[in-house]
């Protein structure tokens, strides 16, 4: 597993600056090739309501040097004036992507008295 690429998940929610939020997105995502990273996918909420990350950005990395250079990046802090306009809040997780479960998952229902098998 050790030339699995490493993957950032970056969690955003917009200030309602819908222009400003996807001009944002769109510089935050142009620097990836700087870097050697790789957009992987966009995630937008079913039903938007606050509570829920507006966008999640799934960006895939060969390494850590390589994301260090991403996230230290001087072009990336001057998208701040415009990260404020746009994002009230962010979280930024990495890890890699599983080609395999280590095993089969298992669904329960969740009641008030405690979980039970479907």
């Amino acid at each position: 597993m050790s030339d699995a690429r490493i993957e950032l998940t970056f969690l955003l929610w917009s200030t309602g600056a819908d222009e400003r939020f996807e001009e944002y997105l769109t510089a935050l995502t142009g620097l990836l090739p700087r870097h050697r990273g790789e957009f992987v996918r966009r995630v937008d909420p079913v039903e938007a309501d606050g509570a829920e990350p507006d966008a999640l950005l799934v960006m895939s990395f060969p390494d850590r040097v390589s994301i260090d250079g991403f996230l230290r990046d001087p072009a990336r802090n001057d998208l701040e004036e415009l990260a404020g306009q746009a994002v009230s809040r962010s979280l930024i997780t990495d890890g890699r992507a599983r080609s395999e479960p280590d095993e089969p998952g298992s669904l329960h229902r969740l009641h008030p008295e405690g979980p039970t098998d479907a």
